[in-house]
């Protein structure tokens, strides 16, 4: 459902699924619950140097063209209006990548510029004496730093996540992060990730006992030296062929040392931090080669070399369990090009 219009009258757009629209015929349709979303909403045109007045701040904002109602089954708020308990919140938590070269050399990867997409890798498929994960390190911009191997396999790579209150008017202390995030409930303890069933089986995350802090010499350094399995997992109510898995969240330790603050090097987040997450993916072990023809692409070039491969693109979602953020990960699984 949208919004066609937002001066005068209110005009709705909706588009009924197939069992709305069987209730409807039986005379017993009625909405009992709904959800607010501003997917199309740019909060960046938001305006304060406007020189005719603060009521001209917003103007971009409030003639931004809305989205019509969407017709697919799985069409879905991507990023839905959430309510506090609380009312006296000074700051909401954002969640972000991070992928500076800090965490990078320590295991985190990164998107690749040409196609913008993490490669999550099949490295039991051969072309020749390589395989997938060896080929495409040579044919994509970033090499190894933006791909996963598949069910992890013990290669510390993974996709590094934090959640906290991104901005400059805040230090990152302990006294903060205490005071606007551990003791208002706006820390997550667990992170919901949601991926397609059809192509991802697993999810893995950080094990106890995993830390994010400053050394002794006053740089960021993440301990992590394994990550465990979570294969238990629920149906998705949001989207179609989807499942929800959850992994652990830890929270950060990366406090400023007395009169410096660098920890800016080594996080995504400017103020306090809350929690952090690593993650990487088991691809489904039994996708076929019609399935990538169906759902994908395949004897596909990434780069200037002869290699070809096949690959199916898919969007995870990432959820913190108490603040609610969301952050959407796009996945390309990939693998040397098969005959069968």
């Amino acid at each position: 459902m949208a919004f066609l219009d937002n001066s005068g009258d209110i005009i709705l757009d909706a588009v009924l699924t197939d069992v709305g629209r069987k209730r409807m015929a039986a005379g017993n349709f009625r909405i009992v619950k709904f959800a607010l979303g501003d997917d199309e909403i740019d909060y960046g045109l938001y305006d304060k140097t406007n020189t005719n007045g603060t009521a001209y701040y917003d103007l971009q904002i409030m003639q931004t063209p809305i989205l019509e109602a969407f017709s697919q089954k799985n069409a879905a708020i991507n990023y839905g209006l959430v309510s506090y308990a609380r009312n006296d919140l000074l700051y909401l938590p954002t969640i972000l990548q991070n992928t500076g070269s800090s965490l990078v050399s320590q295991g985190a990867i990164k998107l690749d510029p040409t196609y913008n997409v993490h490669y999550l890798a099949d490295n039991t498929k051969f072309s020749g004496n390589d395989n997938t994960a060896t080929l495409l390190k040579a044919d994509i911009t970033n090499g190894l730093d933006s791909i996963l191997i598949s069910n992890y396999g013990g290669s510390p790579r993974f996709i590094f996540v934090e959640t906290g209150l991104n901005t400059a008017e805040l230090s990152s202390n302990s006294q903060n992060q205490n005071s606007y995030l551990l003791s208002v409930g706006l820390n997550d303890s667990r992170f919901s990730v949601e991926c397609d069933k059809r192509f991802i089986s697993a999810v893995w995350g950080p094990p106890a006992g995993a830390n994010f802090s400053m050394d002794a010499n006053n740089e960021g350094v993440l301990s992590l030296s394994t990550l465990t399995s979570n294969t238990t997992s629920t149906t998705s109510r949001d989207l179609q062929n989807y499942s929800k898995m959850f992994v652990a969240g830890v929270t950060s330790r990366l406090y400023p040392p007395t009169g410096n603050d660098n920890t800016s090097i080594y996080s995504a987040i400017t103020g306090p931090r809350g929690a952090w997450t690593a993650l990487s993916f088991g691809i489904n072990a039994s996708l076929t080669l019609s399935d990538y023809q169906r759902y994908g692409k395949t004897a596909q070039s990434q780069g200037a070399s002869s290699a070809t491969y096949d690959y199916i693109d898919t969007i995870i979602y990432v959820r913190g369990v108490s603040t609610n953020v969301v952050l959407q990960l796009p996945i390309r699984i990939i693998r040397a090009a098969q005959t069968s």
